[in-house]
């Protein structure tokens, strides 16, 4: 692979920049909003943030934006690693590799689903030592082809690094880009699809834990602080949220009241922001943090963090629908003796959120359900109406002297709505519906166990 040339392309000069620090790694994560045909600009937005990421773009930072960063604008070379999301055209990431892989000579990009892929891409300093794709058997239906989340194969991009030191534990990159919400409650919310997403996703994350790497889980996740999936994420796996190891856990409220630019210094808010172009017609209370690193505190300490890619391209606008999300981790040596967590050494007052948890993601998994299969009966006795339908036609169209266009046409109808609704119900519905049941059985599993700890907490 090509190595870096060591030129700083924004003002021309030769720079020494040698290897990353050993001592810590900076990270970038960004939803490029790269929609086919559906994001605005969407060409000349991914080559600015190709650009950007190798110091040749040419933005106008927004006012008062001085308070996001500290001493001089970011430089192309400060990040380490890159994780981003909606990479869905080719020729997007392919200008990407082009414009970045002098400083960034280790690329991958994750290939998934139906139609484009998950849209998961990283960009590294550091050489990549495997690869691996794992994806959600539960995201969405094929029945919303308006949404796409089923389509494009909602995943988790897991990447190992080479360890940059042998005192210091190896990195597990993990960035996914989980089903999106279309609406804050109800069906569309997609709520239960993305609990048991962060639930398979926490399991993974434990999985690289035991193995001895410092989990970083990066990307959109489509989920607020404190939310059912924010917490999977950190209570089940001892992470935390690198913004509140550095800034503390946060009030929502107090921070959906402040002022924009303080929004993003104080709340690190990188979606739904007035100060993105692409959602100036938010209500500055909508503002809020869905992209994320969540980290091991065992293995890696945050040092900075904060909201990038917040200027403006000129003639365009902003970069994208969400501003990007940056944090530098202190990697911490090797413990002499490093034990795994276990529940019995949890506190009781702990324990007990954590099986009210599991209970509010059972309640989750049995409202949906519910859902899923009417859906499914619905779907099934449409398609089991059809074939009568379809029947009847013929037989009508011999008796009456209906014009034949108008049976051909019927018919048309008939058969195509009858089978495509017949293949969801009875390939896609009993899927998901047993996929549903694993994870029922897994939490309530979880749940029988954490109740033996409680038990014995109660009794001591």
């Amino acid at each position: 692979m090509p190595q870096s040339s060591g030129i700083d392309y924004r003002n021309g000069s030769s720079t020494s920049k040698g290897p990353f620090s050993s001592q810590s790694v900076k990270f970038l994560t960004f939803n490029t909003w790269g929609l086919k045909w559906v994001s605005k600009h969407r060409k000349q937005r991914l080559r600015a943030i190709a650009d950007e990421l190798s110091g040749r773009a040419s933005t106008i930072s927004l006012p008062g934006s001085e308070i996001l960063t500290t001493g001089n604008r970011a430089r192309a070379d400060q990040y380490d690693v890159v994780a981003l999301q909606e990479i869905w055209c080719q020729e997007d990431w392919e200008y990407i590799v082009m414009r970045c892989s002098e400083i960034y000579p280790y690329h991958r990009i994750f290939y998934s689903g139906i139609i484009t892929g998950p849209g998961l891409a990283i960009l590294s300093k550091i050489p990549i030592e495997s690869t691996f794709l794992y994806r959600f058997p539960i995201n969405g239906r094929p029945s919303a082809v308006h949404r796409g989340d089923w389509y494009v194969g909602k995943s988790i991009a897991i990447t190992l690094l080479e360890s940059p030191d042998r005192n210091t534990y190896p990195l597990a990159i993990m960035n996914s880009h989980m089903h999106a919400p279309y609406a804050l409650d109800g069906d569309a919310a997609y709520a239960c699809h993305r609990a048991c997403q962060a639930w398979d996703f926490a399991k993974l994350a434990n999985l690289y834990k035991k193995a001895g790497y410092s989990v970083v889980i990066v990307g959109d996740l489509n989920s607020r602080p404190g939310s059912l999936p924010h917490r999977f994420l950190t209570e089940e796996t001892g992470l935390v949220d690198s913004w509140e190891q550095l800034n503390g856990v946060q009030d929502l409220q107090a921070i959906a009241k402040l002022r924009p630019m303080e929004q993003l210094q104080y709340g690190c808010t990188t979606c739904d922001s007035t100060l993105n172009t692409w959602r100036s017609h938010k209500k500055p209370n909508e503002a809020c943090r869905l992209d994320y690193a969540l980290i091991d505190p065992e293995r890696l300490e945050t040092t900075a963090a904060g909201v990038r890619f917040t200027e403006l391209i000129p003639g365009v606008g902003s970069f994208s629908d969400h501003f990007a999300y940056t944090c530098t981790l202190k990697l911490l040596p090797r413990l002499p003796t490093d034990l795994p967590p276990n529940s019995a050494n949890q506190s009781r007052e702990f324990l007990l959120h954590r099986y009210a948890n599991y209970q509010e993601m059972l309640q989750c998994i049995a409202t949906y359900m519910g859902t899923s299969r009417k859906q499914s009966v619905f779907r099934g006795i449409h398609f089991l109406l059809s074939v009568v339908l379809l029947i009847s036609s013929l037989v009508l169209s011999v008796l009456t002297v209906w014009p034949g266009i108008f049976w051909v046409l019927f018919v048309a109808v008939v058969c195509v709505t009858g089978t495509l609704d017949g293949l969801i119900a009875f390939l896609f519905g009993a899927k998901e519906i047993r996929a549903l049941l694993e994870v029922e059985q897994e939490v309530a599993g979880a749940q029988h166990h954490l109740q033996r700890f409680l038990d014995f907490k109660n009794k001591s």
